[in-house]
């Protein structure tokens, strides 16, 4: 099985790894030792925009880079936009909001056929498809 990791997990893994603690995230990764885990550029990208904003963003920079290891990182393809056409179609017509990074984060595990691995299960629990999974 190949697992995407949002954002919230990478942000619980350093917290986890700054304070020596075996949190959530990281008995999670423990407990699943065996499983493919990648992140998208999205996720990246908004790990990224955190550090710029820190009171430190080298050191905020390198902590995510220890964080994130040799993981790998999913970059899109052209399908991403039908996906997001669709998925974001079907969510205004049930009058779901939904934020666009969320968005485009579960669409990338939709066309990867990733399950998503996050804490904030609701965010995603309305999209068609997607397996969700929730480590806390």
């Amino acid at each position: 099985m190949v697992v995407h990791a949002d954002t919230t997990f990478l942000v619980d893994t350093i917290r986890e790894s700054r304070r020596g603690l075996d949190g959530p995230a990281r008995t999670w990764l423990a407990e699943h030792a065996e499983t493919s885990v990648a992140i998208s550029v999205f996720v990246l990208s908004e790990m990224l925009l955190g550090a710029e904003l820190h009171a430190e963003p080298a050191k905020e920079r390198q902590r995510i880079r220890e964080a994130l290891g040799d993981m790998p990182v999913a970059i899109p393809d052209l399908r991403l936009a039908t996906t997001y056409a669709r998925v974001c179609a079907d969510l205004q017509r049930r009058g779901v909001p939904t934020g666009t990074m969320d968005l485009l984060i579960a669409c990338l595990a939709l066309n990867e056929e990733a399950a998503l691995l996050t804490a904030n299960a609701k965010h995603f629990s309305d999209i068609h498809g997607l397996e969700v999974l929730e480590y806390r």
